[in-house]
């Protein structure tokens, strides 16, 4: 990469998360329900999270080889019939892998695993819609 800190300086700068003012969900609710990866286009890439109730995760970047973008879902349950490893057909985003942490905090960890943009910068949007659906898009810049 070009600068180190391009893609955590990028997630920074680009993510909006639109909060509702409704409560958050309650236990039984904060499930990750579904994940689905769209390529919408060559240089544009999105991952659906449908969930339980409103539950927004934390999302960071990680800088390396591969850079990597990160959704922490804490105090969240996920369903057993979604994969925890999945590779995409994506030019972007490579493959999606799915933890469990306990400590400190318990929490749903997934790690999308990004391509190397060599020259340009990643953009990342993120958006929770009413219907509690979190979409992640990536896109070059």
């Amino acid at each position: 990469m070009k600068h180190p800190d391009r893609i955590i300086r990028m997630v920074l700068l680009s993510l909006v998360l639109v909060c509702f003012s409704g409560d958050l969900a309650t236990a039984d609710e904060r499930i990750i329900e579904e994940i689905q990866f769209e390529r919408v286009s060559a240089g544009e890439e999105r991952i659906s999270f449908t969930l339980g109730g409103y539950a927004p995760p934390m999302v960071f970047g990680i800088e390396g080889d591969p850079g990597r973008l990160v959704c922490d879902f804490f105090d969240t349950e996920i369903k057993p019939h979604i994969p925890r490893t999945q590779t995409t057909a994506g030019n972007l985003i490579l493959s999606i892998r799915i933890g469990r942490h306990t400590a400190p905090k318990q929490k749903i960890r997934v790690v999308c695993d990004l391509a190397p943009a060599y020259d340009k910068d990643y953009i990342v949007e993120q958006h929770y819609h009413e219907n509690n659906v979190f979409v992640l898009t990536v896109c070059l810049q």
